[in-house]
């Protein structure tokens, strides 16, 4: 018996824009996909994903203008939505807005107050002003929700670090090499604390690791 298989339609050419724009997107090309990206939302101005991935190149890039621009598009349509939210806090830190990266915090705790994550977010603003004890908590909580965040667990790593609890900080450290080996940062954050805990010939090795994992 011969079995019928129904075609898959063509995609659209908006389709098509936006499939272009993610793949310039994941290789880097940023010039190229803010083009294309703002090609397709020209034509789809409600495509939130669309708006959202052009944001995101547009922050690596250094524009944060037109990243705020775009995700405060986005949210004048979904005001609810906690990842646009958590994406424009993101942008407001990187621009030393705290304040404002609070507030929409804030927003997106009253969506759901158990959301990872809001709770890693959360610890990044307090990170970001050395509010270390206060960062420990949302990011302890975020990574207890997300096992594998490995951020999470760097970050958390270094607020146990700089109010010298160490054995926590290293066994943070630990879990995020595991999830990440070649994560250089986190080695090095291996290296430093085992220095602290007076064990020097592991933390050369663990700086040895570290140094190895950043020429890759």
């Amino acid at each position: 018996m011969i079995e019928l298989h129904e075609a898959r339609p063509e995609p659209t050419r908006a389709e098509s824009i936006r499939a272009l724009a993610d793949e310039l997107a994941r290789r880097g090309d940023l010039p190229a996909a803010i083009a294309a990206y703002q090609e397709h939302l020209t034509n789809e101005p409600d495509d939130t994903p669309a708006r959202r991935g052009l944001a995101a190149v547009l922050e690596q890039k250094g524009d944060f203008a037109g990243a705020l621009g775009e995700l405060g598009r986005a949210l004048d349509s979904h005001p609810e939505d906690i990842g646009l939210l958590c994406a424009r806090a993101g942008v407001q830190m990187a621009m030393q807005r705290y304040d404002q990266a609070e507030a929409d915090l804030r927003r997106a705790t009253k969506l759901d107050a158990d959301n990872a994550e809001v709770l890693f977010n959360f610890g990044m603003l307090f990170c970001k002003k050395a509010r270390w004890r206060e960062a420990i908590e949302p990011l302890r909580r975020a990574v207890e929700l997300e096992a594998g965040h490995v951020a999470g667990h760097y970050y958390l790593a270094e607020a146990y670090n700089q109010t010298d609890q160490l054995k926590l900080a290293l066994s943070a450290y630990e879990d995020a090499v595991k999830l990440q080996p070649n994560n250089w940062r986190a080695l090095k954050g291996v290296g430093i604390v085992l220095d602290k805990l007076g064990r020097p010939a592991e933390a050369t090795a663990a700086y040895q690791r570290a140094r190895e994992a950043q020429r890759r």
